[in-house]
């Protein structure tokens, strides 16, 4: 397996059983949430354009939000490409009518497993367990804490935490206490951060948003946009 970081938030290239999964692809230079008076986050550093990227066999996409599954950068790759995701952002997808296959997790040409989080109502803290013949990945975008996890050789979360009030959603990503108890948990070999880029924020959550990064943990491995690392 290898695991190439794209851009500095949450935009992946996966190579898994020799196909090559685009993940969470965000490349435009901003993403709005609702309306920018609400909330908008610029990218602090240049973006790869996507046909400057490897050709992807297929697009993977965790979570409905903009700076996951953003119109703008999605349109601009080949609709042949099968797009995975789960029903609820399949629906959102489709309203485009740009992909030609779009694909439920059930249907994956590796296994995928939504762990959803126990709160009700919570859109936020899902995690995904990707299994194949090479080994399990555990990704959590925003941070998860499960009461129990599975087993994985490779976790993959956030070590930020970004905390709004409870009425804008609380504490959107869980920051570095909830991900170091994830990776004892899943007893990970290789713990990769993600989801941790220091955006440029404008609009209302901007300003009510409270902001904790850690990017010095001893057993984190904190890749930079293009690196790569191997899990054998």
């Amino acid at each position: 397996m290898k695991f190439q970081k794209l851009n500095d938030d949450c935009s992946w290239l996966w190579e898994i059983n020799g196909l090559q999964f685009m993940v969470d692809p965000w490349f435009t230079p901003s993403q709005i949430d609702g309306h920018r008076l609400f909330s908008e986050q610029f990218h602090q550093t240049p973006q790869p354009l996507v046909s400057n990227l490897p050709q992807a066999d297929y697009l993977f996409i965790s979570n409905p939000f903009t700076d996951h599954c953003n119109k703008e950068t999605l349109l601009q790759f080949d609709p042949s490409i099968p797009l995975i995701a789960k029903t609820s952002i399949l629906k959102k997808i489709s309203k485009w009518k740009h992909f030609r296959h779009l694909v439920e997790l059930e249907d994956a040409p590796v296994a995928i497993k939504e762990y959803k989080p126990g709160k009700f109502l919570d859109l936020v803290h899902s995690m995904y367990l990707i299994e194949s013949e090479e080994g399990k990945v555990l990704f959590a975008p925003h941070g998860a804490s499960p009461k129990s996890a599975p087993k994985a050789d490779v976790l993959i979360t956030t070590t930020t935490r970004y905390h709004l009030p409870f009425w804008l959603g609380g504490t959107v990503n869980l920051g570095m206490g909830p991900a170091e108890s994830l990776y004892r948990q899943c007893r990970a070999k290789l713990f990769l951060s993600t989801h941790d880029e220091k955006k440029r924020g404008t609009g209302l959550v901007e300003k009510l948003a409270v902001k904790e990064y850690t990017t010095d943990a001893s057993f984190v491995t904190y890749l930079k946009a293009g690196e790569q690392v191997s899990m054998d």
